[in-house]
């Protein structure tokens, strides 16, 4: 059966409609597809839906639809383009240009990427337009999908610096786009939030849900991607406690340690 996957800031009923339409369409060419539940992206943040859309893929196995649809943060461009296509690893994504496909073909490589033109420049075209185009990717029934093959260097990107904060997970855990050193375990370091001095933390090699220290902040290499950093407090709100969010700059430097 056909796996979709939709990474979305439409997080409440949007977000079944959505799947409705997507179920509507897939019951009409006969063809079952199963939906996994909503991957939810920080409102309005491209960078948030590149970052989810890539780890879905990493995830995921190779055949996985991967329908990304986030609100764009600014509105300068009046049209913008709604493509598909595959990665070198099999995995097929859906949804408009806005750069959330950037980190995907970085690291997976596009093996052919289609535009899907005449889209209606309408209000929630993501719920009356695309889902039934997301069905028929999802069914292999794409030949009248193929028509109009799209440039791979036009497929937009986020970018970003070193540190950026690309995901705050709900107990309030940061993912950050910096690896961290093979450091020994409680190691300390000294964080900095957008280049203002902000608290200390330490290095650890094992599960947070092992420290024994409430509210102690703590960063070790990321559940993620290995070449990414997890920054938490134990038993608490890290993000929450200091205003941290999607997009800002977390950094740190090495402080002197007795372990030295």
């Amino acid at each position: 059966m056909a796996r979709v996957v939709m990474v979305t800031d439409c997080r409440d009923v949007a977000f079944s409609e959505i799947c409705g339409a997507i179920h509507k369409e897939a019951d009409e060419i006969g063809h079952p597809i199963t939906i996994e539940p909503i991957v939810a992206v920080e409102n309005f943040s491209e960078f948030n839906a590149a970052f989810l859309t890539r780890l879905v893929a990493e995830s995921y196995p190779a055949g996985t639809v991967i329908y990304t649809l986030v609100s764009k943060s600014s509105n300068m461009r009046p049209l913008h383009d709604v493509i598909w296509g595959e990665t070198r690893s099999g995995h097929i994504f859906v949804g408009s240009n806005f750069g959330s496909f950037g980190w995907l073909a970085r690291d997976l490589g596009i093996k052919h990427v289609y535009e899907i033109r005449d889209v209606p420049q309408k209000s929630f075209s993501g719920k009356t337009f695309i889902p039934p185009i997301v069905a028929r990717i999802a069914a292999d029934d794409t030949a009248s999908l193929t028509a109009y093959p799209y440039e791979e260097s036009k497929i937009d990107d986020t970018p970003f610096v070193e540190g950026t904060v690309a995901h705050v997970d709900n107990f309030g855990n940061v993912k950050i786009t910096t690896e961290i050193d093979e450091l020994p375990h409680g190691y300390p370091l000294a964080l900095a939030l957008n280049g203002t001095a902000l608290c200390e933390a330490v290095h650890i090699t094992n599960q947070i849900y092992l420290q024994p220290e409430l509210g102690k902040i703590v960063a070790y290499r990321s559940t993620s991607f290995p070449d990414m950093t997890d920054i938490g407090m134990v038993r608490g709100n890290f993000a929450e406690s200091h205003g941290i969010r999607v997009g800002d700059r977390l950094t740190w430097t090495i402080e002197s340690s007795d372990k030295d």
